[in-house]
C-alpha cells in the first residue's frame, strides 16, 4: 500500500516557529515532524510515499529528496492554488494505483499501529475508513460518532460545547479505495471532512471508523507542541528520540561534550556536537538541538532549543521555545512561555518576558525588558566597530562570511593595488577568521602581506616601516574565551579614525565593495625578515645593546603570547638575567578565565621573591599590555603602574615634551609631573586617542589605565616587550628600583561604577550633564567631566553597551564615593526622565 503524507499546512498558529519554514518541518526532538511520520509508515510496510505540498514546498523537497537516504520512495504533488484536504489528494492521483492508500497528515506526531487501521480498513469492505481518537477538549477538531458496527452516523467539524455530542475526534489519518476520486472535482478546493465524507454519504457509501488506541497529537499551538515534547519523554508515546539514552532518561548525540561541574536533570535530549560548559545546568524536560552552546553557569529548564544556539554565560531559560540560530548573550533570562524566532539576538542582560513572542531576525538590545511581543519591529545592527575594534562571538557574531565582507569593505577604502600586513594569534579560530580577510582582500585588487602568528606590535611595526596602506589583526579576546576581535590599523600603525570607521561600515551595510577581475586579483606575500626588523628597530628606540649597566634578574611570564617570539633573543643583549615563565605560543591555550589569570599572577609573584628579581612583568596574550610586580612580590594595580612610570619617564627623558593620559586617570599625575615644566595632556579613553595624542610632536609618552604604554620613538602604540625595555632602562639610569618608584608617589582616590541605561536614554543622560555647565567648570573632550566639590566625576555612554559608565575622584575614598553616588543618582533619574 502507499501512503499519502499531507504536507501543506502553514501553521500559522504555531508562529514564530512556522514564520521560516512549513509546519511538517518543525522538529520534535531534533528531526522534523515529517521525518517522524515517514518513519512511522515505513515501520508499517509502506516504503513508497506521494507528499502532498503547498506552502514552501522547495523547503520539504530539499531536505527530503527522493526518499533514498530513508530506504523510500518519494514523489510529490504541488498545489498551485488552494485545493483543500480531498482536493490536494485529487492532485496526487497520477501517482497512486488503482489500489487503497494511506492517507496521513505530516504535522502531527502519532505512534497509532497502522497495520491494525489498514486490517480493519480490509475487513469491512467500506471506500473509506477513518481513524478516531478520544481527547478531553475536542472543539479544535472535527468530532465524529459512530455506531456498534463502526459504522459513521454523524460528525461536525471543530464544533461549539453547544455543539459537542462525543469526544471521539478525527485524526485526518485514512484509508481510502480509489473509488474516493469520482467525487472529488478537480482543480477545486474540496476537503474530506466537509465535503467529500457528506457526499459519500448522501450516496449511500458506509464509511466506517477505527478508534486506535495509540498516541496522538495534532501540532497545532505553541501549547501542544512543547506538550508533545514531554508526552514522548514521559513514556506516552513510542516516538524515535535521536541519540545513546543514559541513567536518567538523557539521551546524547554524537560529539556531545559536557564539562565538568555541569549539571544534568532527568528526561534530557541534548543534540549532536553540542557542548555544556561547567557550570551550567540543564534541568528536567530539555531538549537541545544539535551544534548548540551552553555557556558557563547558565540555567536551563523545560525549554526546547533548536540547533546552532548559544546561550551565553550566567543566563537562564524557563519553560521557552527557541528556534533555529538564537543567541541569549550573557546573563539574559527567557522567562516561560516566551518563543524566540530563528536568528534573533537577545543582548547581554536582557529580560524577555512571561508569554512574549519574537519573531525572526530580531535584535533586543543589552540590557532591554521586553514584555511584548516582537513582530514587525527590529533594532538592527547598531554598529560593527566598538571601543577596540570589531569583536563578536565566534562563528555567531563573527563568522567567515562576516569577516569577508568586512575585508572587502575596508579593502575598498584602500587604493587598488595596495599592500595590508595581516597577522593572528595562535588560536584556531582567529586562523579561521583571518584567511576569509585575506580572502576578502584580495578580492578588492589588494596585496596581504601575511605574518601568520605575530603581535599586534610587530604588525603595526610592519605596517608602518614597509610603507603599507593598512594592517589587520585577529585575536581572541581577553576576557572571554568565546569572543574574537578584529582590529584595523592605518598606515601609520595606529587604530583607524572613527570617520574611516564609518566608512567601513558604510560599505560594508551597502555591500558595495570594488570588484577585481580576473587579472587585478591581489596576491600573498610572506615577508620573511619581519622579527628580525622589529627587534632591530627596539633596540635601535632603546640605544642599543646593553641598555642596563648592573645586569638585574626579572621574571617575564609571556603568557603564551608571540611575545615569546623576540623578547628570549633581545633580552639577553640588554644585559640582563630573564627568568621566563611560559615563553612560548599555544593554539590550545590562548584565552584564560579571571581566577586562571589570577592563579598566574601568583605564581609569578613567587617566582620573583623566589629568584630575588628587581621586578617582574606579566603580558597579556597579545604581548600589548602588561602588570608589574615589585620586587617583594607585590602586584601593583594598573594606576599606580601608570603613576610609576610617569614618574620615571619625567625624570629620565632629556626633553620637554608633555604627556598624555586618559580623562579618567588621577589628578595626582599631575602633582607628579609638577616642577618638570611638561604638559600634561588628556585625552580620551580608547587606546587610538592616546595613540593619536601620542604622534603629537610635544608628546614623548602615553599611558593607559589598563597597562598599556606608548613610547612613540618606537611605536605610537601598546606594546609590552617595548615597555620592559624602557622600564629597564629607566631604572638602570636613575639607580633605583621599582619599589623605590612606589614607595614616592602620592595616594589617589579613584572610584567607578557602571549604570545600566538604555541606548535611547543616553541622550537624555548626557544633556542633564552638559546643564551642569552653567554651575560648575566642564570638560567636554569625551563624555562631561564636571570639576568641584573637591573632585571630580566624568559621565561617559558606553560606546557599544546599554551602560553609562561613571568616574570619581576624590581627596578621601570617602569623598570619591560621595561623589560617584551623587553622579549616579543624576544619571538614574535622567534615564527615568525626571
Amino acid at each position: 500500500m502507499k501512503a499519502v503524507i499531507m504536507a501543506g499546512g502553514e501553521g500559522t498558529r504555531l508562529r514564530p516557529l512556522t514564520s521560516m519554514r512549513p509546519k511538517p518541518m518543525v522538529p520534535i526532538f531534533n528531526q522534523p515532524v515529517m521525518e517522524h511520520i515517514l518513519g512511522l509508515v515505513k515501520h508499517h510496510g509502506m516504503t513508497e510515499v506521494v507528499a502532498t505540498l503547498a506552502f514552501m514546498p522547495k523547503m520539504i523537497e530539499d531536505h527530503f529528496g527522493d526518499g533514498e537516504e530513508w530506504g523510500m520512495s518519494i514523489t510529490y504533488a504541488v498545489e498551485e492554488s488552494p485545493l483543500g484536504t480531498a482536493g490536494s489528494v485529487r492532485n496526487a492521483k497520477d501517482a497512486l494505483s488503482g489500489e487503497p492508500f494511506l492517507v496521513i497528515s505530516g504535522d502531527a506526531l502519532t505512534d497509532i499501529d497502522l497495520g491494525k487501521v489498514i486490517d480493519f480498513h480490509h475487513s469491512h469492505g467500506g471506500p473509506v475508513t477513518i481513524v478516531l481518537t478520544r481527547v478531553p477538549n475536542p472543539l479544535d477538531f472535527g468530532v465524529v460518532i459512530t455506531g456498534e458496527d463502526a459504522k459513521i452516523q454523524r460528525f461536525l467539524e471543530k464544533p461549539t460545547w453547544g455543539q459537542v455530542f462525543s469526544d471521539t475526534i478525527n485524526t485526518g489519518i485514512y484509508v481510502l479505495d480509489p473509488l474516493v476520486f469520482d467525487f472529488i472535482p478537480e482543480g477545486k478546493a474540496y476537503d474530506f471532512s466537509s465535503d467529500l465524507f457528506p457526499s459519500l454519504m448522501r450516496e449511500g457509501h458506509d464509511l466506517y471508523g477505527y478508534v486506535a488506541d495509540g498516541y496522538w497529537c495534532d501540532i497545532g499551538s505553541l501549547e501542544s507542541y512543547v506538550q508533545a515534547h514531554r508526552d514522548v519523554l514521559d513514556g506516552k508515546a513510542r516516538i524515535f528520540i535521536p541519540g545513546t539514552r543514559a541513567l536518567g532518561d538523557v539521551w546524547y548525540g554524537k560529539g556531545v561534550e559536557v564539562d565538568p561541574g555541569a549539571e544534568i536533570g532527568t528526561k534530557v535530549v541534548i543534540g549532536e556536537n553540542t557542548r555544556i560548559r561547567s557550570g551550567a545546568r540543564i534541568g528536567d524536560y530539555t531538549v537541545i538541538g544539535d551544534n548548540c552552546l551552553i555557556g558557563h553557569d547558565t540555567d536551563v529548564e523545560r525549554s526546547i532549543i533548536w540547533s546552532d544556539s548559544f546561550i551565553g554565560a550566567g543566563s537562564a531559560v524557563q519553560g521557552a521555545v527557541l528556534c533555529r540560530g538564537v543567541d541569549i548573550r550573557a546573563r539574559a533570562r527567557v522567562e516561560p512561555g516566551v518563543a524566540i524566532g530563528d536568528e534573533t539576538v537577545v543582548g547581554h542582560g536582557a529580560i524577555v518576558g512571561n508569554d512574549v513572542q519574537v519573531y525572526p531576525y530580531k535584535r533586543i538590545e543589552s540590557g532591554a525588558m521586553v514584555s511584548s511581543s516582537i513582530i514587525w519591529e527590529s533594532t538592527g545592527v547598531r554598529s560593527l566597530f566598538g571601543s577596540d575594534g570589531i569583536a563578536g562571538l565566534v562563528n555567531i557574531d563573527i563568522t567567515p562570511d562576516l569577516a569577508l565582507r568586512l575585508a572587502q569593505a575596508f579593502g575598498s577604502t584602500l587604493p587598488t593595488k595596495s599592500h595590508v600586513v595581516v597577522s593572528r594569534d595562535s588560536s584556531r579560530a582567529a586562523r579561521m577568521i583571518k584567511r576569509a580577510m585575506v580572502a576578502g582582500l584580495n578580492s578588492t585588487g589588494n596585496n596581504v602581506r601575511d605574518l601568520r602568528v605575530a603581535s599586534p606590535a610587530v604588525t603595526r611595526f610592519t605596517t608602518r616601516d614597509t610603507r603599507c596602506e593598512g594592517g589587520v589583526h585577529v585575536c581572541a579576546s581577553a576576557t572571554d574565551p568565546q569572543t574574537v576581535e578584529i582590529h584595523f590599523y592605518d598606515k601609520r600603525g595606529i587604530d583607524l579614525a572613527p570617520w574611516v570607521e564609518k566608512k567601513v561600515e558604510r560599505l560594508y551595510f551597502r555591500q558595495e565593495f570594488r570588484r577585481a577581475f580576473f587579472e587585478d586579483v591581489g596576491e600573498i606575500l610572506y615577508p620573511p625578515r619581519a622579527l628580525e626588523y622589529y627587534a632591530s628597530g627596539l633596540l635601535d628606540a632603546l640605544g642599543g645593546e646593553g641598555i642596563v649597566k648592573h645586569n638585574p634578574t626579572i621574571v617575564v611570564d609571556m603568557g603564551l603570547s608571540p611575545a615569546s617570539f623576540v623578547l628570549p633573543q633581545i633580552g639577553a643583549r640588554w644585559g640582563v638575567d630573564l627568568v621566563a615563565l611560559r615563553p612560548f605560543v599555544d593554539s590550545e591555550k590562548t584565552r584564560v578565565t579571571a581566577e586562571q589569570r589570577d592563579e598566574q599572577i601568583g605564581v609569578l609573584s613567587r617566582a620573583v621573591c623566589t629568584f630575588g628579581a628587581a621586578f617582574g612583568v606579566s603580558m597579556d596574550a597579545t604581548a600589548e599590555r602588561v602588570t608589574l610586580v615589585l620586587g617583594d612580590g607585590t602586584v601593583l594595580d594598573r594606576n599606580t603602574a601608570l603613576h610609576a612610570m610617569v614618574r620615571l619617564w619625567c625624570e629620565t627623558d632629556q626633553t620637554a615634551r608633555g604627556l598624555a593620559v586618559p580623562l579618567t586617570a588621577s589628578h595626582v599625575i599631575e602633582d607628579i609631573v609638577a616642577g618638570s615644566g611638561r604638559e600634561v595632556v588628556r585625552v580620551g579613553t580608547s587606546r587610538r586617542s592616546l595613540s593619536a595624542a601620542a604622534l603629537r610632536e610635544d608628546v614623548g609618552f602615553a599611558g593607559s589605565q589598563t597597562g598599556g604604554f606608548v613610547f612613540p620613538e618606537f611605536l605610537a602604540s601598546y606594546d609590552a616587550v617595548m615597555t620592559v625595555g624602557m622600564l629597564l632602562k629607566m631604572l638602570d639610569r636613575l639607580g633605583t628600583s621599582l619599589d623605590e618608584v612606589v614607595g614616592t608617589l602620592p595616594a589617589f582616590h579613584l572610584a567607578h561604577a557602571s549604570v545600566p541605561c538604555p541606548f535611547d536614554r543616553k541622550g537624555a543622560v548626557m544633556r542633564s550633564m552638559a546643564e551642569l555647565a552653567q554651575e560648575h567648570e566642564v570638560e567636554m573632550t569625551e563624555g562631561v567631566r564636571v570639576c568641584g566639590d573637591g573632585g571630580w566625576a566624568l559621565v561617559l555612554p558606553h560606546a557599544s553597551e546599554p551602560l553609562v559608565e561613571v568616574f570619581s575622584e576624590g581627596a578621601t575614598d570617602e569623598l570619591a564615593q560621595d561623589i560617584l553616588a551623587r553622579f549616579i543618582a543624576r544619571v538614574e533619574r535622567a534615564i527615568e526622565g525626571g
